[in-house]
């Protein structure tokens, strides 16, 4: 296969990964929520963000480390050194598990009353179970992204999470409890970490057989990648992952923290399907506009930041009418009060991928560094922020915080974007977007009084589609330059093949 068909289908693969298992973790959730009710649901909710948060720190580095250096070596056809590069890190790994294991052991164990009331211990030792089974599986699926195997991360995808949701189907069928949905997420653990492992088995054997030592040089290189990024990525994971369930279930009670995973998971994957493939885009037109000049990427900074806005406006717009149609829908009558969170953190989630073409631009000047502050800053901010926030007003508190916190984060990560380059953002045409969005919500805004919510979805749907693109028209929101940028994009999604078309 060519280069560029190589990447094409490394693409292909990589999307259709991300979408499958997005798709069916985002219906598995609606199934689990109907059927545990708001405060299981904040129980269960919080287990989950243990999990993921000791993977995290179990991999911390050690997973980036994976997939850059086994590219680095397989591109420069030191192939003999991949071995013992997988040996190094799984050593590493195991002992860092270990660490993490214990540690998680002991806060279940000690604060068992506080953060899972009623539960017996073998199901908290089942969350100890899924973080050894976890962290192995997102090691494997470095190993598959460091091989550029993206056809093995899309049969990962596609076969555990279609797992989980046989799984979890079953269980609300049989009108399961609590226990039952956490056996479920820990064989799921299972299922990952085997079919992952099946995947990466001719890799992993190749290490084993592999007998060549690292060169010193590599040693340092290696050693000097773990210790940087390790606690870069520890903060910056946990800070972009939902902190506020801790402090929800400890400060607010459990249905609270119900409501907010709820309304966050809606808005979390509108956030993430919106831009579609313009986000995945964005870094290396970013990077090829960059070595042309930097008004050039300064003009891509202005027309992705608008065209982000575009996608995102009508997001906000749609959730401030109908977000409670939606919410019953999908979760049921108990989980109407999560309606006005989720039209805030929708606010929340668009306002962090207006800031995708300003952190490309930053990535691509070789500003990782300064992005990398910011990123720890809004990190600690959004600890405290949550914590202050939800000891005050609850679940309300939360939400807002979140959404000022996204707001400032964007807003420092856009200026000092625009700072280097010199340039602005086309406030004008921003505001002459907002009002497109604005008045689409106000013609569709009667569909919401109809029943059941489902036909206020469709009918309010329907109108505020045609009311928001005839809008955009009228109020001249697109441009000439747009078919450009349009035309770039298509460009490298097709390889070439149907940019001239446009």
């Amino acid at each position: 296969m060519s280069a560029r068909g190589k990447t094409l289908s490394n693409a292909a693969y990589s999307s259709a990964g991300l979408y499958i298992e997005y798709l069916f973790g985002l219906i598995a959730s609606i199934l689990i929520a109907r059927a545990l009710g708001p405060a299981d649901l904040g129980i269960y909710s919080l287990l989950v963000w243990i999990v993921s948060t000791a993977v995290i720190v179990a991999n911390a580095g050690i997973t980036t480390a994976a997939i850059k250096f086994v590219a680095e070596l397989n591109g420069s056809g030191r192939v003999d050194l991949v071995g013992a590069l997988i040996r190094k890190l799984q050593r590493l790994q195991r002992f860092m598990l270990l660490l993490v294991a214990v540690g998680v052991s002991v806060l279940l164990y000690a604060s068992r009353h506080r953060i899972a009331p009623g539960l017996d211990l073998w199901v908290l030792g089942l969350i100890v179970a899924s973080v050894l089974l976890r962290a192995p599986y997102m090691f494997n699926i470095a190993l598959a992204k460091g091989g550029q195997d993206f056809r093995s991360i899309a049969v990962i995808a596609g076969i555990s999470a279609a797992a989980n949701l046989a799984m979890v189907s079953a269980a609300l069928a049989w009108r399961a409890a609590l226990p039952a949905f956490v056996a479920i997420y820990a064989v799921s653990g299972v299922v990952f970490y085997l079919v992952s492992h099946w995947r990466t088995v001719p890799m992993q054997r190749a290490a084993r057989r592999s007998q060549a030592p690292l060169p010193a040089e590599l040693e340092a290189r290696i050693t000097h990648h773990l210790r940087v990024v390790a606690f870069t990525i520890i903060l910056g994971s946990v800070g972009t992952s939902e902190i506020e369930l801790p402090f929800l279930n400890l400060l607010a009670g459990p249905d609270q923290a119900g409501m907010f995973k709820v309304a966050n998971a809606l808005a979390m994957g509108a956030a993430l399907l919106a831009p579609g493939v313009l986000s995945a885009q964005l870094l290396p037109m970013m990077a090829s506009a960059y070595g042309r000049g930097r008004e050039e990427a300064a003009s891509l900074i202005s027309g992705s930041t608008a065209w982000l806005f575009i996608l995102g406006a009508p997001l906000i717009a749609i959730g401030a009418v109908f977000s409670h149609q939606l919410i019953t829908l999908l979760y049921g009558s108990a989980y109407a009060p999560a309606a006005q969170a989720l039209s805030i953190l929708l606010v929340a989630r668009v306002a962090s991928t207006l800031g995708q073409g300003a952190s490309a631009y930053l990535v691509s000047a070789d500003r990782q560094t300064a992005l990398m502050k910011l990123t720890l800053l809004f990190t600690l901010l959004r600890l405290v922020g949550a914590g202050v926030s939800t000891f005050y007003f609850g679940l309300k508190g939360a939400v807002v915080a979140s959404a000022v916190l996204a707001l400032l984060g964007t807003g420092s990560t856009l200026e000092l974007a625009l700072r280097e380059t010199r340039s602005s953002l086309p406030w004008a045409r921003l505001s002459r977007i907002a009002i497109a969005a604005a008045l689409a919500a106000l013609c569709s805004w009667p569909a919401a009084w109809l029943h059941p919510p489902l036909l206020a979805l469709a009918v309010g749907g329907i109108v505020f589609v045609l009311a928001y693109l005839l809008a955009l028209w009228l109020l001249r929101c697109l441009h000439e330059a747009d078919a450009e940028y349009a035309r770039i994009l298509l460009s490298r999604i097709s390889g070439g093949r149907l940019g001239g078309k446009l």
